[in-house]
């Protein structure tokens, strides 16, 4: 079965039966992948399929999220046989910076640091050197809040991280 997460750098391997496209029949099974990058592995001979994604190929993606079908080709026919989404997340060893705060969190700190430095209510631009700047007012800022704010929580709710599920140490 086709992995749903997978750290960029790790290598992976897994098996697929395709009972209707024999490889003693001149079959093969193609993985393709696509996002933000993509790859292609093209199984092993034998029933079961094997298919494996070494540490280098993985290494070579970019996080996010991807698309993925597995095709089974034989000459000039091809069938699809299944398709999914897989998560590629960062690989920190090869990463000098990280953020690991969901986009939600990003925003909503931003939000919040913008409206602890907020200019008076009842300035909403202003003009320095001839440049003229204007706000977003306080009004939609206290809206996009409130709608991080329960993006956030439901991410708290369901364990989210930027690395999938996680799990706290007790000392």
């Amino acid at each position: 079965m086709e992995p749903k997460k997978l750290h960029a750098g790790d290598s992976v391997t897994w098996a697929r039966e395709a009972p209707a496209y024999p490889s003693a029949d001149g079959w093969s099974l193609c993985f393709a992948l696509r996002g933000p990058g993509s790859l292609d592995v093209v199984s092993t001979d034998g029933e079961p399929y094997q298919f494996r994604m070494t540490a280098s190929q993985t290494r070579a993606l970019p996080p996010g999220a991807y698309h993925w079908a597995c095709y089974a080709i034989r000459d000039d026919e091809r069938a699809t046989l299944e398709s999914g989404r897989m998560e590629i997340l960062a690989d920190l060893l090869q990463a000098e910076t990280f953020d690991g705060r969901s986009h939600a969190r990003r925003m909503l700190d931003l939000i919040e640091a913008a409206l602890e430095k907020r200019i008076p209510k009842d300035q909403q631009s202003y003009e320095i050197d001839g440049m003229k700047l204007d706000r977003i007012p306080v009004e939609r800022l206290e809206a996009l809040r409130t709608r991080y704010r329960r993006e956030v929580a439901a991410e708290g709710r369901r364990g989210r991280s930027p690395f999938g599920r996680y799990s706290h140490a007790r000392l």
